[in-house]
């Protein structure tokens, strides 16, 4: 069995969460999605060897294999809150702006403090986005946008994910932590550790 995403169903969600999912429903429909939010990751998922395999990918991912990353490290098991929409008003701002709007957005929302506290590793997201695209063939971020993600490259520059004709293509360099790009926004995350 090779799927390390799997999508729940709101009722599916373990009892202890679902207070939890209710939250991240209400946020969805804030973003316009009606999708499921909740997915249970299996461990072992990677950028450079799996995410290739789960979907249409850039030449493959073969331009990053020799890339040297940080917070690079294989998803974990898990069980993900995402929506596969850039969080409202996350575009065009930097790092530090995104992370403020993030904490707002988790307040608003009564999340608990690990919810939308990070923009989630490129493998952790790459994976969600082309599980996302397997469900229904959507691309997301729509319209070509990007999302950040935590992983780095050698330089320290953040890896950021858009979906084109192409396939998912993953780059860095353009937007550094300072940089506001139009198109640059995050994902709204949270990840329940071995659920």
């Amino acid at each position: 069995n090779n799927v390390f995403f799997t999508y729940l169903a709101d009722n599916e969600v373990p009892e202890k969460l679902q207070e939890m999912v209710t939250k991240w429903r209400r946020l969805a429909a804030e973003l316009g999605y009606t999708g499921p939010v909740a997915w249970k990751v299996r461990e072992g998922f990677t950028l450079k060897a799996h995410a290739p395999k789960a979907g249409p990918c850039y030449e493959k991912f073969g331009y990053l294999q020799d890339w040297k990353l940080k917070n690079d490290e294989p998803t974990k098991s898990a069980l993900v809150f995402f929506i596969p929409r850039l969080v409202a008003g996350s575009k065009g701002k930097n790092v530090d702006e995104q992370f403020a709007l993030l904490a707002e957005t988790r307040q608003r929302f009564g999340l608990p403090e690990h919810h939308l506290s990070s923009f989630g590793s490129a493998a952790m997201l790459s994976g969600l986005i082309l599980a996302h695209f397997k469900r229904i063939g959507e691309r997301a971020p729509l319209n070509k946008e990007i999302t950040r993600t935590d992983t780095l490259d050698s330089d320290g520059d953040r890896l950021i994910l858009s979906f084109g004709g192409d396939g998912l293509s993953c780059g860095w360099g353009w937007s550094g932590d300072d940089d506001r790009c139009s198109d640059v926004g995050c994902f709204p995350l949270g990840v329940e550790l071995g659920n």
